[in-house]
């Protein structure tokens, strides 16, 4: 019998096979063929399995393109790095440890061109662009007769111990820095490009079985990672989506897809029946198959999201029952959509089967030959042929005419996955906050805030600048960018004790995507919601009004929060803009707490040079608030009584509604008398208010012309408060 059979498909190298075998597989053959004629089941997809290092795994061979998990096939002990920080001028010392490790992966049994992304974790390690994210040195090994011997595992494991893996890819990674992995190997997956092009299943199948091309066209998808123990797993997964017919020619195997192009090669003619089966057409047998499939999906990977496995159905079934088939191909959605419409269409159109007995048989006859039957309407797929005593049974399927290419257009759905674009320099800013709320300062509050220009950044690290202007101690890593940007239209004058509806601020974000700007109601600005640094002023916003080119217009602002209304009248040009969130950083504070400024350094993998950032006048937020409501009582006599009310950075909730807690050591204030702006007195006092007499007044007025004033500070451990001004009578 001409039936290609399991046992003998690891003999299909090598040579031909003895007479005329040949057999159709896939869907269409027998229980006693390579699959169950009711099997639509390939070998299952994996949604990008972990990578292993287990021994005895199979190397996948890809053609195309496909996304690999690999196999660790080589690696180094964790190299552990001290980073001591800190420690001087009387301060403890801080002792960091981070570790790295260098590994192979084995990524492909057969030369590969390139890799292109590749992920770690399911984040995005390297992008299209070859730029890493993390640090690491990497090279890769195309698996080409010539490739040589890794430097670096030669120099671990001895040149003479140390094999070229020729004919195996492979990638090496040198020193990975494995703090963002928790300090262990990550899972990594990688974008590797096989061969260039799509990918041609008549090439396919004559690596395998040392097969001639079909003569009736061909299949091609975009990539094709053959996996599997033995050849006859490879042919399966093919088999399992595109149903084909192996037979022999010329001593060699020639391929045939089912559906290949229409019109038949050969007819069968009544001479070549026997003559006393002529009338009846030499029917031995003819039966028809009870029930068709009703639906089916297809699975497959989706190139448009990351290779992640899509599902594609075509059908409708009555009682809900759906057959699958995984196909591991790499297909566009339309591709995948027009396959799985075709393999129902070839499902339903095979389901009439007839034998017939030849007295003449044409060596031509072969399994995948496409026939015509005189006096019969119709093609006919032959499966499979048997000689006799009597003649040579001949079985043949139904076949309908090829559907031709889809014109469907096929959405293969949102891809959420990590953006792939140039990593971009870095935009750093450094500020100095003022104290949270109903909470005292013990030492300044410096917040560091870094984002990309791109949306491939991927972090930087954060250095304290040096006096050379050079990076120092590192002092952490910022993975999240922070939401900030620069003011295009800063804010007028106004008022800290209302809403300023007056003003508006436009402001425009380093970049787009993630980084945008909200409104937020009373009830969430009470809770502190839409709060940002914008220049050295802290306020907050009610309404953010999207304008286009990441550009937005910020209303109803609550000015001078955090005791900063000092900053309202003090705007200037070149601002920048800081959302204040948990993507800001604070500096140690026994780096700041003794200096009057303080310089960062930030460098992430795009920045070719460290980006600067500096601050001045450190600890502002650390100095008592301005008094308010000052009050100047005048007597018949010509005395004087200034009154006002102190402030606490302890109480801005104002819990009891009668008095604030005194957040420093002691109380006192400094009272400052200015005639015609120039300073004539500086009186200290212990209370909220200042008693002049008669006599000191006049001793004032005599030097004042034009104004007199007096200026209202308050007094404390680490400086003064901003003044409050009050006009004296003349």
């Amino acid at each position: 019998m001409a039936t290609l059979v399991l046992s003998a498909v690891g003999t299909l190298v090598g040579g031909p096979l003895g007479g005329a075998l040949g057999a159709l597989l896939g869907r269409t053959v027998d229980q006693t063929l390579l699959f169950r004629p009711r099997d639509r089941e390939g070998p299952r997809l994996v949604d990008l399995a972990v990578q292993s290092s287990q021994y005895g795994s199979a190397f996948a061979h890809v053609h195309g393109r496909a996304r690999i998990a690999g196999t660790v096939i080589w690696a180094t002990d964790l190299k552990e790095r001290r980073i001591r920080e800190g420690g001087g001028k009387g301060r403890p010392g801080t002792t960091r440890y981070s570790y790295s490790v260098s590994f192979a992966v084995a990524l492909s049994a057969r030369p590969i061109a390139s890799v292109g992304r590749i992920w770690a974790e399911g984040n995005l390690l390297r992008g299209a662009d070859g730029v890493f994210t993390s640090e690491t040195d990497f090279r890769l090994h195309d698996g080409h007769g010539d490739q040589s011997v890794d430097p670096l595992i030669a120099a671990a494991e001895g040149v003479g111990q140390c094999p070229a893996y020729r004919g195996l890819a492979y990638a090496v990674f040198e020193d990975m820095a494995l703090e963002e992995f928790g300090n262990r190997i990550p899972s990594l997956t990688f974008e590797v490009i096989g061969t260039d092009g799509e990918v041609q299943l008549n090439r396919l199948m004559a690596e395998l079985v040392d097969a001639l091309p079909s003569p009736r066209g061909d299949q091609a998808v975009a990539g094709w990672s053959l996996t599997g123990d033995t050849r006859r797993d490879a042919i399966q997964a093919i088999a399992a989506g595109f149903p084909v017919a192996l037979s022999e020619e010329d001593g060699f195997l020639r391929t045939a897809w089912r559906e290949a192009a229409a019109g038949p090669d050969m007819t069968i003619t009544n001479r070549m029946l026997l003559p006393r089966e002529q009338e009846a057409i030499g029917f031995l047998e003819r039966r028809r198959s009870v029930r068709a499939t009703g639906a089916l999906a297809l699975r497959y990977y989706e190139p448009e999201r990351d290779y992640q496995p899509g599902l594609r159905r075509a059908g409708a079934s009555s009682d809900g029952r759906v057959e699958h088939i995984d196909v591991p191909a790499v297909m566009t959605a339309g591709r995948a959509q027009q396959r799985v419409n075709e393999l129902l269409r070839l499902d339903r159109d095979g389901r009439e089967r007839i034998r017939l007995r030849l007295a003449l048989f044409d060596m031509d006859l072969l399994p995948g030959k496409v026939v015509a039957i005189e006096g019969m309407a119709g093609e006919w797929l032959v499966r499979r042929w048997q000689w006799g005593a009597e003649g040579v049974d001949l079985e043949l399927e139904s076949r309908g005419k090829a559907s031709g290419a889809s014109t469907e257009v096929s959405d293969p759905g949102r891809s959420i996955s990590s953006p792939d674009g140039p990593i971009g320099e870095t935009r750093l800013a450094i500020f100095d906050l003022p104290s949270p709320m109903d909470r005292p300062m013990s030492h300044p509050h410096i917040g560091i805030a870094a984002a990309g220009r791109q949306p491939g950044w991927r972090g930087a690290h954060v250095y304290e600048a040096d006096d050379a202007a050079l990076p120092g101690e590192i002092l952490d890593f910022l993975r999240i960018g922070a939401t900030l940007g620069d003011v295009v239209v800063g804010p007028g004058p106004g008022s800290s004790l209302i809403r300023d509806d007056l003003n508006t601020i436009t402001v425009e974000l380093v970049r787009d995507g993630p980084f945008v700007l909200a409104n937020a109601d009373d009830d969430a600005l009470s809770r502190g919601a839409n709060m940002a640094m914008v220049g050295r002023e802290l306020l907050q916003f009610a309404r953010a009004e999207p304008m286009g080119d990441r550009t937005f217009r910020l209303s109803g602002l609550w000015r001078g929060r955090g005791g900063t209304e000092d900053a309202i009248s003090a705007h200037g040009t070149d601002e920048s803009f800081v959302l204040v969130n948990d993507a800001l950083v604070l500096v140690d504070p026994d780096r700041v707490s003794a200096r009057p400024d303080f310089q960062a350094l930030a460098q992430g993998r795009g920045d070719a040079v460290p980006v600067h950032a500096g601050l001045t006048d450190i600890g502002r937020a650390m100095r008592p608030l301005a008094p308010v409501h000052p009050v100047c009582d005048v007597d018949a006599d010509g005395s004087v009584t200034l009154r006002w009310v102190r402030r606490s950075r302890s109480g801005f909730a104002w819990r009891d509604q009668v008095e604030v807690p005194l957040d420093e050591a002691f109380e006192a204030y400094r009272v400052i008398i200015l005639a015609d702006g120039t300073e004539v007195a500086a009186i200290e006092v212990a209370a909220p208010s200042l008693a002049i007499d008669t006599v000191t007044m006049a001793h004032f007025r005599s030097a004042a012309t034009v104004s007199l004033d007096a200026l209202i500070v308050q007094r404390g451990a680490l400086g003064v408060s901003s003044a409050v001004t009050v006009p004296l009578p003349r």
